[in-house]
Parts: structure tokens; sequence; C-alpha cells
């Protein structure tokens, strides 16, 4: 697919991946239109000297003009965070907002729609004892992982999932191809601050759980280059996991230490340690009249699955390919994450 001459609206686009994504495709002549909305800092766009769209994605006559004469869009708006009290707003932006925004693509001709989600929306791997003794990529979860999270009331990855299953309804025999993209926890820099300095301060004054559970991370630079790989070679009806190395979280913080030459007090809490805290988590905020509901009993359910994640699909069928974990790491570190919006080179 040529993506030359054509308008590409890129939703979000004063977020971190939106900006990856613009700063990428900035590099081999295309200029994107960025959605915005009105309270947004559109100074990186203004920079670029790109056409600007605001919109706010939950006004339905907003969304209509915003995707007027667009070919395609790649549609980056989610709200990533885990709090239990905030699910009305959640579902309104993650599965709502993606939703009214295709069928506004659909009514306007859009040719091309790839929705980057998580891979919350595709599930998990249960762990068991034998685990923490897996060595190598094994037991991974892929594109085509039946969704098990169901029974955790944690709404990113219920409006994650379901964005996806409603979104793949619509498209169904639609002229408007839908493509997914998930990709896994995503390392990036630290906005206007020294990510080495910051590791230095923070990681010998915390007690660091020795968690084994397995992660995927991945280099944002590569998640950028492989969302626009899904917008020009990704298959209509398709998703696609953009992941990185799995590493237990263990692993990682050795390797933080290691990088910074700071030690790091690891120590391995029994689990219903963190069950007892987020039980009593919830009772002090109700106590106390507080809304904000951060840590409660199934975010701590999170640890009875590995965050392990296969991309062979995207390699094979995009031509995705990531860094080592360790690289991005040192890049990170060091302060050397380069050729970003926020470092570029050239």
């Amino acid at each position: 697919m040529d993506l030359q001459n054509k308008k590409i609206l890129i939703t979000g686009a004063s977020g971190r991946v939106a900006r990856q994504v613009i700063y990428e495709l900035n590099k081999i002549g295309i200029k994107p239109i960025a959605h915005l909305r009105e309270s947004s800092n559109s100074a990186y766009i203004d920079s670029l000297k790109l056409e600007k769209r605001y919109a706010d994605l939950r006004n339905r006559a907003q969304v209509v003009e915003l995707v007027k004469s667009i070919d395609y869009i790649i549609h980056t708006v989610a709200i990533i965070n885990f709090r239990q009290d905030r699910s009305t707003q959640i579902t309104g932006l993650n599965t709502v907002a993606a939703l009214e925004l295709f069928q506004a693509a659909q009514a306007a001709g859009v040719k091309r729609f790839v929705h980057v989600s998580s891979t919350v929306a595709v599930g998990a791997v249960p762990r068991t004892f034998e685990t923490d003794h897996l060595k190598g990529d094994v037991n991974l979860a892929n594109e085509d992982q039946e969704f098990n999270l169901g029974s955790l009331r944690i709404p990113y990855i219920l409006t994650k999932h379901a964005a996806e299953v409603e979104l793949g309804k619509l498209a169904n025999g639609s002229g408007t191809e839908l493509v997914i993209v998930n990709p896994s926890i995503i390392i990036a820099p630290s906005r206007n601050k020294d990510d080495r300095e910051s590791a230095m301060k923070r990681l010998p004054r915390f007690v660091v759980p020795d968690i084994r559970n397995r992660v995927n991370l991945v280099d944002l630079r590569d998640v950028a280059r492989g969302i626009i790989a899904a917008l020009e070679r990704g298959k209509s009806g398709e998703r696609y996991i953009l992941g990185g190395d799995n590493i237990t979280v263990r692993e990682l913080a050795l390797a933080v230490s290691a990088e910074i030459g700071k030690t790091p007090h690891l120590f391995k809490y029994p689990a219903w340690i963190y069950r007892m805290a987020a039980k009593v988590s919830v009772i002090f905020s109700r106590l106390g009249g507080r809304s904000k509901i951060s840590f409660y009993p199934d975010l701590v359910k999170l640890l009875d699955y590995d965050w392990a994640f296969s991309s062979m699909k995207a390699r094979n069928e995009l031509g995705y390919t990531y860094r080592s974990i360790y690289i991005s790491l040192s890049d990170l570190l060091n302060n050397e994450f380069n050729d970003t919006y926020m470092r570029p080179i050239g």
C-alpha cells in the first residue's frame, strides 16, 4: 500500500505513541493530519507544520467532521489507567468512542482503520508452579489466544477487549478495512527528565518485590514502526501483537541495577500480603470517603498470569522487528533514547 499523497489521520496526536508514529512518517516524507483536543499541547505538531483537526471523540458531530476526506486512520486514543473507579469514563473513550469513530469512518468512505489496542485485550498465560522454571520463549500468548481475563473487574482490560470485539462486528463486510495492533508494555523516555538520575535515586531507596512473573517489554520506536507496517501491509480483519522480549520482573530489576551500578533490595513477599494490602487499601479508601481506587484485589490477580507474548505473526506478515530489551534499557538509562520525537536525529 502506497502511503504517499494519502490523507492519514492520527488520533490522539499529542500522545506518546501517536507522536512517535508522526515522527516516523515525517522521516519518510509523509505529512499526516493530527487530531487534537482543544486543550492538547500542539507544539510538536506545529513544529512539523501539520494540518490539525480538533474534535472531542465523545461528540458525534465533531467526529463526523474530523474524518471527512480522510483515506486512512490510525486510532491511538485511549485512557491507559488501571483504576477501578473510573469505569464509566474509560468505557466511554476506550470502547464507545472507538466504535463511533469507526462508524463515522465507514460513512465517510475511509479505506483503512488501524486500531491501536493492547496485549491486555488478547489475554494472558495462567501461571503454574512449573512456570517459574520456564526457560526461553515458551508458553507464550499469541493472536489466537482465547481471552481469559473477563473475570477480572479491571475497566481498562475489559474496555480494550470489548472495543476489539465490537469493532470486528462493525467491520465485517464493511468497505472500511480494520487492522488491530496490540503493543505490549512500552518503554519510552520520560518527558524532559534525566531517566538515569531518576533510576539512581529511586532504585536504592525502595524494597523491590521479587516477582517472577514474565512481562513483555517493547521499545516505543519499534511499536511506531510496527503500526505503520500494519497500515501498509496488515491484512484486513487481523490483529498483530507488537511486542519485544519476555523477561521476569526480577530479571528486569537486576538489568536496571547492572546498568546504573546500584543494587536493588529484592524481597519475595508471599501472595497473601498483596491480597491483604489490596483489601485494606479499598477499605481505607471507602472509610476516608475517597473515590479513587487504584489498588484493589482484582489488580493483585494480575500476578496469577504471565504477560508473555509472541510477535511471530507480525514478524512474518508485517516484517516487524524489535530490538533487545537490554539495548532499550541501555539507551533509556544512559539518556541515549534517540531517534524519537523528543530526541530526533539527523
